[in-house]
């Protein structure tokens, strides 16, 4: 986490400046309008840089955002589109000709392409990811014409409440290697969102499809260790039939038992490569990592990486 800003620690008379500074580094160019001056501009900012997202925090007093059409156009990043939680106050929004109130735990997207005008007023709270229109794979009219219907998605509270958990927790996420897939799952649940709204049956055909097997990923790589793991149980958590689950694997070109075997072994991998792992016995790490027989975890083991799981132990032991 990097706190960009905390207004505590700064002078009344620079509080106002300072905001603004961290406002356009954490997200894009825009006039920043303060509800309060000087010691009454209470201020606190956290961003969290990922590989294909960014996460960041704001808690403040009323502030309004407003960007030009004349910024828009001039802005040659990459555009980014923001899915925002209101998590304090109620948000007001004007952005392609719609005007909406976001109550407190509510879901509001942005695409920074684009003016807008974002307010709230008192003490208020958002809680952000910014996405690049080029992660979505989605064309931007589509992303634009979703914009209204967002709320009468079906998809909208299961999004909403993923987000408001994502970046509510996002420390304990980061730190918990069983949630690499955390992007993956994000970005697949935010496209077919947007598919969902806009209407697009094409779009939200492969978009749905994509986000039920990014939810399977998740489900995979929550329950690793856990040897009973086999394609009924994936399948019936998620209420479809063995044969739909590899239907569904294979369109695309996805083959679900070589991956959950790959995953395993690359968490027993890291294990064994750990500090912590250097007294560890190599079968009960297999055991651990959902393999019942050792010497089958063992020839997997050398025949994906070159090295017997013992080697490669003792090796990242000798070299920590």
């Amino acid at each position: 986490m990097v706190t960009v800003l905390d207004t505590a620690d700064i002078a009344p008379d620079d509080r106002a400046e300072a905001m603004y500074t961290a406002m356009i580094s954490a997200s894009v160019p825009c006039f920043l309008i303060q509800e309060e001056s000087g010691a009454g501009i209470r201020a606190r900012m956290n961003i969290w840089p990922m590989e294909a997202m960014q996460v960041f925090s704001t808690e403040s007093t009323g502030i309004r955002l407003v960007r030009t059409a004349k910024q828009a156009r001039a802005d040659d990043a990459a555009p980014l589109i923001a899915f925002a939680v209101q998590t304090g106050s109620q948000g007001r929004q004007s952005h392609l000709g719609h005007q909406r109130l976001v109550p407190q735990g509510h879901l509001l997207m942005m695409d920074h392409s684009a003016p807008y005008d974002y307010a709230w007023s008192g003490d208020g709270a958002s809680r952000c990811i910014q996405v690049s229109l080029d992660q979505l794979t989605l064309p931007v009219d589509v992303v634009r014409s979703a914009l209204p219907h967002l709320a009468a998605s079906p998809l909208y509270p299961m999004v909403t409440d993923h987000i408001a958990h994502l970046t509510g927790n996002i420390e304990d996420l980061l730190g918990d290697p069983a949630s690499a897939g955390i992007e993956e799952i994000t970005l697949g649940l935010t496209r077919a969102l947007i598919a969902s709204a806009a209407r697009q049956d094409r779009h939200t055909r492969a978009a749905l499809a994509e986000t039920r097997l990014t939810q399977i990923r998740a489900y995979v790589r929550r329950h690793l260790t856990e040897p009973d793991l086999r394609p009924a149980r994936i399948a019936a958590a998620h209420h479809i039939s063995e044969r739909a689950l590899y239907k569904l694997c294979a369109q695309a070109g996805f083959h679900l038992t070589r991956w959950i075997i790959e995953q395993r072994l690359e968490g027993a991998r890291e294990e064994l490569a750990h500090p912590s792992g250097s007294g560890h016995a190599v079968a009960a790490v297999a055991r651990r990592w959902g393999f019942s027989d050792p010497t089958h975890f063992s020839h997997r083991f050398k025949d994906a990486y070159g090295i017997s799981p013992r080697d490669w132990r003792d090796r990242a032991y000798e070299t920590s």
